[in-house]
């Protein structure tokens, strides 16, 4: 166990730049080339003529036996990615790639089509890209509001919340396609102006011209939503520059820009709980961090100066990268300059829903899919207590009561930008421990429906989730070290047979460089596309073992069996 962690610690130390920040592989990405290609086809078709043939060659070669592809390559096939990069290969590769459109097709036929689509923002995001390679049409398709923005921020902005670039987009590309008339189309070319002046505004928060969110996915679906309505020159360059920036090699492009920070805070974490918080090095990574944190408000959030997003100093604030940044910084003690620590900490708090939860951009949102989260709950209550909250709190008690009656009936929690069951079950549960409820009913549901979930090599997968693409019989090292964490704090004794077995599977995994592997755990698209991150990983695996180590050191207790 010791070498195990020595061996990883060294590796990242080795790797480590010298402001103190690590070097993220971003994973290629399916969505975010095909949706490169079709806007680069539509926007710069004759200067980036390779790119595309290029993008549409990778593409293919991306494809799975089935016909489909998942959010990254090699990953099980899943009808969003396969709609897009169907309709991808259609409109920019007729010929050379009729033959793997036509399969991917079948498979979108057999799966029930885009109405099986649970979301009806990802049915409509479906059928425009098939409208683009003219395998559908958008007449008959509901209209897309584009007027509510005209209302003033506060009433649109908790439904739209990280939405409300695509929201655009997808409007102009529909108008287009699909002319409102009458009212409907007056109201359109009314909001026009204030729709293209919010894409402007949201660009100026960004750390780079022409990217939204830093998401390579995210500024093609701009762009084309930017050409489809005329927008000026200058801004569907901006997108199109940003685009052919970030190509890769090999013709994909990566999931998003600047996943250091979210990945680092995890690295910075796992490292000061496996014994290294002293280390200088782990010294020169919180003062990275520290100087991530936002100076600016973010007016579209209504989010005020204090908080982090993953791409850096700008860009989107949210609360799970805050909060993760803000466990990073609490190791530290007497150290932390107050100043930042307390003003994240301040920002945190600010962000809480009314409902004592937090969800992900917008407090209080409507929009499924920005919260509010279990997870993020959970982790939001551990960074606080840290930072010098109570449990007897006012705050802490809310955001608890709601964790508690949050959960789902066999005893599990469902994270928002994470897989399956596994991560939001195990986080809760060291949320419980810290918050002082954890004898409560709940919390022991938790415990044992997260026991019940480890696998017969002593790992854990994403549990039970019905969602494609999950396979609940193969375990990874992110969910077995949330679970190993999560039932320690619960006060199982690191001497169980269940969490020896764990660990044991975990070492066993280490990779002969010293890390582990990275598994497709983070969420891109809710229940619809995957990624995988490496620093996020081995901060949970170091943070996992520094936890089982020191309950190890610390002999057997007398704790309650669980069953």
């Amino acid at each position: 166990m010791d070498s195990s962690v020595a061996r990883a610690a060294q590796a990242l130390f080795a790797i480590q730049r010298p402001e103190g920040s690590w070097p993220n592989r971003r994973p290629t990405a399916v969505l975010g080339t095909a949706g490169a290609v079709v806007a680069l086809h539509l926007a710069d078709p004759e200067r980036s003529r390779d790119l595309i043939e290029r993008g549409a060659q990778w593409l293919v070669a991306a494809q799975n036996a089935d016909g489909g592809w998942g959010g990254v390559p090699r990953a099980a096939s899943q009808l969003v990615p396969t709609v897009v990069t169907a309709s991808a290969l259609t409109l920019t590769a007729p010929r050379t790639a009729e033959e793997p459109a036509r399969r991917a097709l079948d498979l979108i036929r057999s799966l029930g089509g885009v109405e099986s689509l649970a979301d009806p923002g990802m049915v409509h995001m479906a059928t425009t890209f098939l409208a683009l390679a003219g395998l559908r049409s958008l007449r008959g398709s509901r209209r897309i509001p584009l007027e509510l923005l005209l209302l003033p921020r506060r009433l649109w902005r908790p439904r739209l919340s990280f939405r409300a670039a695509p929201f655009v987009a997808m409007a102009f590309i529909q108008a287009h396609d699909a002319a409102p008339k009458g009212v409907g189309g007056l109201l359109h070319r009314l909001a026009r102006p204030t729709a293209l002046r919010l894409l402007q505004e949201m660009e100026r928060g960004e750390n780079d011209r022409g990217g939204y969110g830093g998401d390579n996915w995210l500024a093609a679906v701009v762009c084309i939503g930017l050409c489809r309505t005329g927008a000026p020159a200058h801004m569907i360059a901006a997108t199109v520059d940003y685009l052919r920036s970030n190509v890769r090699p090999d013709g994909s492009w990566h999931i998003m820009q600047g996943l250091d920070l979210i990945g680092g805070s995890y690295v910075a974490r796992g490292l000061a709980d496996a014994g290294y918080r002293d280390d200088p090095r782990l010294a020169r990574a919180r003062q990275w961090l520290r100087g991530c944190q936002q100076d600016q408000a973010f007016p579209l959030y209504d989010a005020p100066p204090g908080g982090w997003g993953w791409e850096g100093p700008h860009g989107w604030p949210n609360f799970l990268d805050s909060a993760n940044v803000l466990a990073a910084l609490t190791p530290a003690g007497r150290e932390e300059p107050a100043e930042h620590l307390r003003t994240g900490l301040d920002w945190l708090v600010s962000r809480q829903d009314g409902r004592g939860s937090w969800g992900t951009f917008v407090p209080d949102t409507t929009l499924a899919n920005d919260g509010p989260c279990p997870y993020t709950t959970a982790q939001c209550v551990e960074s606080l207590l840290d930072g010098g909250l109570s449990r007897g709190d006012p705050r802490i008690a809310k955001a608890l009561d709601w964790l508690l009656a949050a959960q789902r009936p066999d005893g599990t929690y469902e994270a928002l930008w994470y897989r399956g069951l596994t991560a939001a079950t195990a986080t809760a549960l060291v949320a419980f421990a810290r918050g002082g409820v954890g004898d409560h009913p709940a919390a022991r549901r938790a415990r044992d429906a997260l026991l019940a979930g480890q696998l017969a090599d002593g790992s854990w997968g994403p549990g039970d989730t019905g969602t494609p693409g999950d396979d609940p019989s193969r375990g990874t090292v992110e969910e077995t070290a949330w679970a190993l964490r999560g039932l320690l704090a619960a006060g199982l004794p690191a001497q169980d047979d269940r969490l020896r077995r764990a660990a044991e599977w975990i070492v066993s995994a280490q990779g002969d460089d010293g890390l582990w592997d990275a598994n497709p755990v983070c969420l891109h698209i809710r229940r619809l596309a995957y990624y995988a991150d490496g620093l996020i990983g081995n901060g949970l695996v170091l943070r996992a073992l520094g936890a089982y180590r020191s309950a190890l050191a610390a002999g057997p207790v007398a704790r309650r069996e669980a069953s």
